[in-house]
């Protein structure tokens, strides 16, 4: 297996509270986590890719139907920027995307080809949107897939069920019915980096 870590949207505009964009579950505690798992993978010489929402000031290339007051990701704002202690480090790759899945419209794919790899580890937010189309996205494209369930973080838009139930449900949905998807945490994937 030659894996990269593939880290999804962790901007400023996604953490908890600061934009529409909110993920409810991204919070001081998952991006230590995330940040161990990047720091973890660049010991190990595993190449660290991301992925940053982009959105034109104009908004000419917001998600279809988006409310025109919703001023999130917008490209060169604060909002827009990757959070400081996740922040990529000379030589690695940035992907700017305008869609959920991180495939659609950018070189992601042809930049994976590049670097040789064949399975994605996937951190990053949100479970239930960007994170899952770019699973589905992977999928598609023949990469194994390792989603780490402890660094990854969800919202949920059912006033019924909570953050974390959104996200258990749509890790699981991804397991269940896409081969060769696997989830573990970010202890599991030292483990299986190891071997």
């Amino acid at each position: 297996m030659k894996p990269v870590l593939l880290v999804i949207d962790c901007q400023n505009d996604f953490v908890r509270g600061a934009s529409p964009y909110q993920c409810d579950m991204l919070d001081a505690p998952l991006v230590t986590r995330i940040r161990e798992l990047i720091g973890f993978s660049r010991e190990r010489g595993i190449p660290v890719v991301y992925t940053q929402h982009s959105i034109e000031p104009d908004k000419s290339n917001a998600e279809f139907g988006e409310p025109p007051d919703v001023r999130a990701c917008i490209r060169g704002t604060g909002g827009w920027e990757i959070i400081e202690e996740l922040k990529p480090r000379p030589g690695e790759c940035v992907i700017q995307k305008d869609k959920y899945d991180a495939f659609y419209g950018t070189i992601l794919e042809e930049t994976l080809r590049t670097l040789g790899v064949d399975a994605l580890i996937l951190c990053g937010v949100l479970t239930n949107n960007c994170v899952r189309a770019t699973a589905e996205g992977a999928h598609y494209r023949g990469f194994r897939l390792y989603v780490v369930s402890d660094c990854t973080g969800a919202t949920s838009y059912l006033p019924e069920k909570s953050p974390q139930d959104i996200h258990d449900v749509t890790i699981r949905d991804l397991q269940e019915r896409m081969y060769e998807t696997h989830v573990v945490t970010f202890a599991e994937v030292k483990k299986l980096i190891a071997e």
